[in-house]
Parts: C-alpha cells; structure tokens; sequence
C-alpha cells in the first residue's frame, strides 16, 4: 500500500501510532515499526536522560523506522525536542509550538519533521516551517484536538497543502484508513486503537472499558487541563469536567511528585508556573490533577478515579490483539472496503 507517506518515511504501510505521553512506549513503538507502520514515540514532559534512554532501547528492538513526539509548550518540551535531535530520531513530530528550528536540524541529518495541527492556518505555518507532513486531529480525536471534524479537515487540508496530511480521529479499522485516503490523506495516525492492544501500558481493566464503550461515550472539554481536550467518559471525568474550584492545598503537595518526575527542581518548576498568567496557571493545575489521575490508568486500575485519553473511536474497539496482529488485519479490511466500493461503482 504506497502512499506519499510511505514513500517519504520509507514504510510499508501508511500507519503510525499517536505519539501519546506516557502511553507511547518503547514496546508499542517497536511494534507498529515492526508491523510495516511507523512507530512514534511520545516524549511528553519527561526527563530529557529519560527519552534518550527510551530512543536507545527503541533502536535496539527495531531497525526500521521510528518517530518521536515533543510537546513544545510543555515542561521539558523543548529540550526533549533537542534530544531527539541529537539522537537523529528518524521523524520527529511537534506540537504546541514553532518548529522551523526542528526542520532545519533534522533536514541537516536527513530526517523528516511533522506537526500536528486542528485547522488550515497552523497547517499553513507547518508547511511554511520547513515540515514534510502535517499530521490533522479532527474533532474525534483524542487529547488536544480541534473544533473541526476529521471528515471536512482533511479534504481541505488536502487541498491548500502541497505535503502529506495525516489523518487522526475517529480512525480504528480498515474502512477508516481507505476513508482517509479517499478524502486526500496520505495516512493515518490512531491512538485510542493503539493503546487498547497487548503492547498498550494501560491496565488490563482499562482496555476493557474501552471495549465496553461507545462511540459517545467520551467528554470534550478545556477543565481537564486548559485546553479543550477528548477524555475517556468516566466518573471521575465528569467531575472534573464539571468541578470550577479546583483544591489548590491537594495540587500543591501533588505537585512536588511531579517535579521529582519531570526532574526539574520544584523551586524552578512554581516559577515557571506563576510565571504563565491566571489562565495559564488553572490549566497547568488541572494538568496536575489529570496527570494523576492517568497514573491510575496504568497501575491500580481503578475505573471510579482514573482518567484518560480517549478518542470517538473507542466505540469501534472490540478486541485487544497484538500490534502484530492488528496492522495487517486493518490493511487487510481497507482492501476488503476498496473491492466493495469497485464492485459497487461498477454495478
């Protein structure tokens, strides 16, 4: 299945994994890269030491193509970003930011950069920036997406982008995949499909939530952590969602853990913070409170006090199979699709 995308990323098949923070590990990156996709890593906010790390042990489970995801804008984003650099990750993928300064540095290496994006002018600006594709969340997707659906943003994007797009939210099978082709996408990115495998770190309660779902059964909403974000419809999501008074005394004891993690001086991190602005500085709060939340998700596996990401497509979830397994069933249903849409148009 040749596409712009796999020509350009020299991959089999025109298929990566979301880059999601704390979810995208080593083991699911090193799968889908060995399933024929393309493999991407999510930096997140972690310790820089941390994901040149988790770049090494990549390349050492796989020698095919990989990715990794750097939130600009969040602790440790850039210097996360700096580190893929240095490592000459084959594709890096960026986010909440300018990139002009990863394009060149990767181009310099023979790297390919791609930014995701929720509408034309940040797709415009990648584009400008020196990237080789932009990756498009529509409105289904999970975490940080946008106002407009995938249905009506990609084939736009397809029209004033002279790069490949590709396509995230509300993809999970093979008739997602050739919808995004037809619409003008060169590929697709899926998270919520991704994390519901065996090489998915959530716990095992959690992938069966998701199975047990459906396609309405998540909350979009900017309390989770500022920005307007899909989570997975649960108790404790819809409390958030609903809570205005966040309790500041139980987020600045939690927030000495998140330093240790982040491994930034907790005296630097407060400053950083305070230094956002009262808009800012609620949604870095409530990124506080999701965060632990989310490490529920992968421990104990509480589903009444857990919180993760989710897209639509969770309601087309059914199974937990291997990485292994999935790719080719996917590419083996978008064929399936492709003759029944021959034969129907030649009837």
């Amino acid at each position: 299945m040749k596409t712009a995308l796999t020509d350009a990323f020299g991959i089999q098949y025109p298929i990566l994994n979301a880059g999601m923070g704390r979810v995208a590990l080593p083991n699911m990156v090193a799968a889908v890269s060995n399933a024929g996709g393309l493999g991407v890593y999510g930096a997140g906010s972690n310790p820089p030491e941390q994901t040149r790390a988790d770049i090494h042990l990549i390349r050492s489970m796989t020698d095919k193509p990989f990715g990794a995801n750097a939130p600009l804008a969040l602790p440790n984003g850039r210097e996360n970003a700096q580190v893929l650099l240095e490592e000459q990750v084959p594709v890096i993928n960026y986010s909440m930011g300018k990139g002009d300064w990863i394009c060149k540095a990767a181009h310099a290496y023979g790297g390919k950069v791609m930014a995701s994006v929720t509408d034309t002018k940040l797709a415009r600006k990648a584009q400008d920036q020196g990237c080789d594709a932009v990756i498009a969340a529509g409105h289904e997707a999970a975490g940080h997406s946008g106002d407009i659906t995938t249905f009506t943003l990609i084939p736009r994007l397809a029209e004033v982008l002279e790069i490949p797009v590709i396509a995230a939210g509300g993809v999970a099978n093979g008739s997602g995949l050739m919808a995004a082709l037809a619409l003008g996408a060169s590929g697709v990115s899926m998270g919520t499909r991704f994390w519901t495998t065996q090489e998915g770190p959530m716990h095992q309660n959690w992938k069966q939530k998701a199975i047990d779902l459906d396609v309405e059964d998540t909350l979009y909403s900017d309390r989770f952590d500022g920005i307007p974000n899909r989570i997975m419809r649960t108790v404790a999501a819809e409390k958030m969602a609903g809570t205005r008074m966040l309790n500041v005394f139980e987020i600045f004891m939690h927030s000495f853990t998140i330093a240790k993690e982040l491994n930034i001086p907790w005296h630097k991190l407060a400053l950083q913070t305070l230094s956002l602005g009262p808009k800012q500085i609620e949604g870095m709060m409530r990124m506080s409170k999701m965060l632990k939340m989310h490490t529920i998700t992968i421990t104990t596996g509480e589903l009444e006090t857990g919180m993760t990401a989710s897209g639509m497509s969770v309601g087309l979830v059914h199974d937990m199979p291997t990485i292994a397994e999935l790719i080719p069933r996917i590419i083996e249903e978008a064929r399936a699709c492709e003759a029944r849409l021959a034969a129907s148009l030649t009837a």
